[in-house]
């Protein structure tokens, strides 16, 4: 197999970005955190992308990368507990390297652009209420008084606009094929 360019590695992983940051939120519990330990395994790899085997699976050495990340920077943060966190993320570890692969990564991209598609379509109201509830943690309380209704209605709207967005996304993922 011919050797890879700078620019081909880099592209490559650049496509497991989201997957990669999911994999260490699950060992860091830190989205902040996971989000430096990627970047970090980014600039570990323009150092070092000429060790990478064409042969080889880019993602799971990327995957490598971003474990040592997340390691070196909760020793760093002061936020590891020795053997018990070890033992803890080693299990985390495992089972994202069970469910969590080069192909589960792809289809994350792809899940991810049928939802910002999906997203695009609602209106400003039902954007406004996802982001508050998902993105910033808003109780459904505090939803129900700033959007003047009730908490009821607050649960009721988010069902529906899940639904809503589950089957736009059906749709647009059987639409692209497998």
């Amino acid at each position: 197999m011919s050797e890879l360019t700078q620019d081909e590695v880099l592209r490559a992983a650049f496509k497991y970005q989201d997957a990669l940051v999911g994999y260490a939120y699950g060992l860091s519990r830190d989205w902040s955190l996971a989000q430096d330990a990627v970047q970090e395994s980014y600039l570990t790899l323009v150092r070092k992308w000429h060790d990478y085997k064409p042969e080889g699976n880019l993602f799971l050495w990327v995957r490598q990368m971003v474990r040592f990340e997340v390691l070196n920077l909760l020793r760093r943060r002061g936020r590891e507990e020795a053997v018990e966190r070890n033992n803890l993320l080693s299990l985390v570890d495992q089972e994202f390297a069970k469910h969590l692969d080069e192909g589960s990564a792809g289809r994350m991209v792809d899940e991810r652009r049928a939802l910002t598609e999906c997203m695009s379509g609602l209106k400003k109201r039902s954007l406004d209420l996802l982001v508050d509830f998902y993105r910033n943690a808003v109780p459904c309380e505090k939803l129900a008084v700033l959007h003047r209704c009730t908490v009821n209605a607050v649960r009721l709207a988010l069902s529906r606009l899940r639904k809503q967005l589950r089957d736009c996304m059906s749709f647009r993922l059987a639409v692209k094929g497998p």
